[in-house]
């Protein structure tokens, strides 16, 4: 690196490292977790296919049905698949990517206003972070939520008036990612840019007039077309009722995911309620949910840190500059999703959670730099903080006697040295024992990823032991209709069929699509509650013969009308003829049909 002064030098030798470290974290053994979410993984395959089916988003290659996720992620993982074949680690490897680029912006962002130091630390605070490291090994969307939002404030941290309208602009394409997830970070973002600028208030206000219609129009532009395209010349909406993508944003990916205790629906039967308990990480509502060590676990090792950082440097900072916008920008990202997460009475994953790595990674890497500056007696605090934080969430979750609490007990033994010796060394040694137990909770996603739909990270699940998340959590299924025998059999006896099966939930259809890349027909959609298709309107498929097969769940039917009408009018098919073997135990068995003409 000729130029460079051999303190630059060092600087880049390090972050290279960092950024090194972040891909062995995220490429590393990617190509086990398979298609990861099958849902997803069938809307690309079936994208591939054509021009309109990739406009439109749609799950299955008849484009009966659209993903219930807006498509620029989609998009995304649909040319690297053009590019380089489909495949599980063709899906998977953008997200990766996005993750490594997300923690060099991370470090861009932290850089001038903080200095090299605090940037370097929050760039592998992010790195390591488990959850962030979980994310970024599967096919959801999170991972380019993230490195949207990042991008966002990078672009609005400039402080120009076109700054905050390019800004907006670069929100409505995280909006087009996750929809009203993305919205969150709104607030922090316009006070980065505001603090960034030195414009007088008029000019502020029209700037931000234009910034809000940028916003709006880039961000709703694709589901206003979808919405305004026929009904008969578009995928139905997926997980809604009216088919509307409009409704999608403030329903099923709004007031449901976020509103405050949202009223559950009586289960139909115990299965059912044992099964929809599952689905969530049962953490109750409340100021104090992401404390609990099953969410704490997955983002915050370094919130003491993180929470020292923004007073420290809030009060260190008095001037209206670039310091102070980034603290506004990092300090409202925390707490606004930190809210939102809390009071979140409606669905709620723990891989959500991955939006606030970002924002605790610099602030805590701009914790230490002011602990650093401020002396053994800060360095002790924030050391004894962290490292009983970490021991309760160690302890809580691998048991109190594990080794395992060692680590951060270090922390706790060097903050003791530090203030008794009054030297930083032991700071410096305390530090690395900080960093132990989230590598180790990230390298868990490595080797024992759980469920690939529900990503998360859990030592606990690495050595074995119970996490306490329940199993639909903490482990990956084969999906039932991934049976090669039952491909097989589709295929062979399709007899020019327009599907090559029907089924009343993506869940049944997906692997069949990602396998074939073949209609099939998941008349129920997502969770088998989207009118789709009348039984009637069915009845019509089955009668001229577009519809020959159909793989219905055993027990109650998530499509009752459906089910009977199947029943009545189709012949059950021998099991021997289409199954390798029967679904374990903890299995619903599934039963296939051909109907009558």
């Amino acid at each position: 690196m000729p130029g460079l002064t051999n303190e630059k030098r060092a600087e880049t030798a390090c972050l290279l490292g960092v950024l090194a470290l972040a891909a062995v974290l995220r490429f590393w053994r990617l190509e086990a977790n398979g298609f990861g979410t099958e849902y997803y993984a069938a809307g690309v395959r079936s994208m591939l296919q054509s021009g309109w089916l990739f406009f439109y988003n749609a799950f299955d290659p008849a484009g009966m049905l659209s993903l219930d996720k807006p498509p620029v992620a989609f998009w995304i993982q649909t040319l690297f698949a053009s590019v380089l074949g489909f495949s599980g680690w063709t899906i998977h490897l953008p997200q990766a990517l996005a993750g490594v680029a997300s923690v060099a912006l991370l470090h861009r962002l932290v850089l001038r206003p903080f200095g090299p130091t605090a940037a370097l630390i929050a760039a592998l605070l992010l790195a390591l972070t488990p959850i962030a490291v979980a994310i970024d090994r599967s096919n959801n969307t999170d991972s380019w939520l993230v490195f949207f939002l990042l991008l966002a404030a990078w672009t609005a941290m400039r402080g120009r008036g076109l700054a905050l309208v390019a800004a907006m602009a670069v929100l409505g394409v995280a909006f087009n990612v996750k929809m009203l997830a993305a919205l969150v970070c709104g607030p922090a973002l316009l006070a980065a840019w505001w603090l960034s600028g030195t414009l007088d208030w008029r000019a502020r206000l029209g700037w931000m007039m234009a910034a809000g219609a940028t916003l709006v129009v880039v961000g709703l532009s694709w589901a206003v077309v979808f919405d305004l395209t026929p009904r008969a010349d578009r995928p139905f909406a997926g997980s809604t009722r009216d088919n509307s993508m409009l409704q999608l944003i403030v329903v099923h990916n709004g007031l449901e995911r976020f509103a405050l205790d949202r009223p559950q629906r009586a289960p139909a039967n115990p299965e059912a309620a044992a099964e929809a308990r599952e689905m969530y990480d049962a953490v109750p509502v409340g100021p104090l949910r992401l404390a609990a060590p099953t969410l704490a676990g997955q983002f915050g090792w370094m919130l003491p840190l993180a929470l020292l950082g923004f007073g420290l440097a809030a009060g260190f900072r008095r001037r209206r500059d670039q310091t102070q916008a980034s603290l506004a920008l990092w300090g409202l990202w925390a707490l606004a999703y930190g809210i939102v997460f809390s009071a979140a009475g409606g669905i709620f994953h723990a891989y959500y959670l991955s939006a606030l790595g970002p924002p605790l990674a610099a602030l805590a890497g701009i914790g230490c730099v002011q602990m650093w500056r401020r002396g053994p007696h800060a360095l002790a605090l924030g050391l004894a903080l962290c490292g009983l934080w970490q021991v309760f969430i160690a302890g809580q979750s691998l048991g109190w006697t594990s080794t395992w609490i060692g680590f951060p007990a270090v922390a706790v033994l060097a903050a003791a040295g530090t203030l008794w010796r009054g030297k930083r060394p032991p700071a410096a040694i305390g530090g690395f024992a900080l960093l132990i137990l989230p590598l180790a909770w990230s390298m868990s996603t490595l080797f024992a990823p759980g469920n690939h739909t529900l990503p998360s990270a859990s030592l606990a699940r690495w050595l074995g032991r119970d996490d306490g998340r329940g199993p639909l959590l903490s482990r990956n299924y084969t999906p039932l209709s991934d049976d090669p025998k039952l491909l097989t059999f589709l295929t062979d006896n399709r007899n020019g069929a327009r599907f090559l099966v029907a089924a009343p939930t993506t869940q049944l259809a997906a692997p069949i699509i990602v396998r074939t890349g073949q209609p099939a027909l998941a008349f129920g959609g997502y969770l088998g509650r989207d009118p789709i298709l009348s039984p009637e309107a069915f009845a019509a498929l089955a009668g001229s013969g577009e519809v020959r097969y159909v793989l219905l769940y055993g027990g109650r039917a998530r499509q009752p009308a459906f089910a009977r009408w199947v029943r009545e009018h189709g012949t059950p098919i021998d099991p021997a003829l289409w199954r390798t073997s029967p679904p374990g135990e903890d299995r619903r068995p599934i039963a296939l049909y051909e109907l009558k003409r």
